[in-house]
């Protein structure tokens, strides 16, 4: 879905906004919503990695830029995330090699491993994108299923600008509301997925 496509729905509280900066707004809202909820999740990465190596480069899409990794395992056992920090007290004097236990990012770009790997061996990469500064567009899955609240978060960008005539901070207030809900609505569903069970307790006798 392009930025264009989504400005139709913010245009009409914005009379008199230019398209660009209506524009900039829907992509700025969501660069801020895939932050911030892991929603745009990238298809799963096998990264092979080498003896005595232990820094490696994910494979982003063009217009995407990496947001987070969320899981690095090999088969069935999970690597366990640390700071950069850590990690490089975990690599001590860099001579100790073996099987990598932990990952780090520094930046956006790159994955680090400690300890250094002492055989190749293969890492499946879970990890969420989200947009760079110069996208045009999202994904449909992204953008036709949070439309509205990408919508709110342009809006309370534009909003909140002073001196024009489309300024209303009661509105931005409003819109900004909406937008957090919306975040938090989507971060629930992000880590518990689509599958719409209801959560239950076991009823227990007291001892």
């Amino acid at each position: 879905m392009r930025y264009s496509d989504v400005s139709l729905f913010v245009r009409s509280e914005v009379q008199g906004c230019p398209d660009f900066l209506i524009e900039r707004a829907v992509r700025d809202s969501a660069i801020d919503f895939c932050t911030r909820t892991d929603v745009y999740v990238a298809e799963p990465e096998y990264i092979t990695i080498v003896k005595d190596v232990n820094e490696y480069s994910l494979t982003i899409p063009a217009g995407t830029e990496l947001n987070h990794i969320i899981d690095i395992f090999n088969h069935q056992t999970a690597l366990k995330p640390v700071s950069y920090a850590e990690l490089l007290r975990n690599l001590g004097d860099e001579t100790a090699t073996g099987t990598p236990k932990y990952y780090s990012a520094r930046d956006n770009t790159d994955v680090y491993f400690a300890p250094i790997p002492s055989e190749a061996e293969s890492f499946r990469v879970l990890f969420s994108l989200k947009p760079s500064s110069g996208s045009s567009s999202i994904p449909d899955s992204v953008g036709k299923e949070h439309r509205e609240a990408i919508s709110h978060g342009a809006l309370f960008r534009l909003q909140m600008m002073s001196n024009h005539a489309f300024s209303n901070p009661g509105a931005a207030s409003n819109n900004k509301m909406l937008f957090d809900r919306a975040v938090g609505r989507t971060v629930r569903q992000t880590h518990y997925g689509f599958v719409g069970g209801s959560l239950t307790a076991k009823k227990r006798e007291f001892i």
